[in-house]
């Protein structure tokens, strides 16, 4: 698409999504050392908490993924602009 197409941004390839898996995993590997060294409860609080935002991320991960082959393996009509 050239850059003065109003169209541009409806087919544009989608956004990558944001975030960085090594947070989310500091935040496990933090929780577990916090309860081997005495605080059990915030310890294991803490790596569940980062479990769960990796999951999180991970499905952010795969519907981008999905999104991107659709995009792909889609072409698009110049014409009459229009997705096949």
């Amino acid at each position: 698409m050239p850059s003065e197409s109003s169209h541009r941004g409806k087919y544009a390839p989608p956004d990558e999504p944001p975030g960085e898996v090594w947070w989310a995993l500091l935040a496990v590997v933090f929780g577990i050392v916090v309860a081997v060294t005495g605080g059990i409860l915030i310890g294991v609080g803490i790596a569940v908490v980062g479990l769960v935002w990796s999951a999180f991320m991970a499905g952010q991960q795969r519907t981008y993924e999905g999104e991107l082959a659709k995009y792909n393996a889609s072409t698009i009509c110049l014409v009459k602009y229009h997705i096949f």
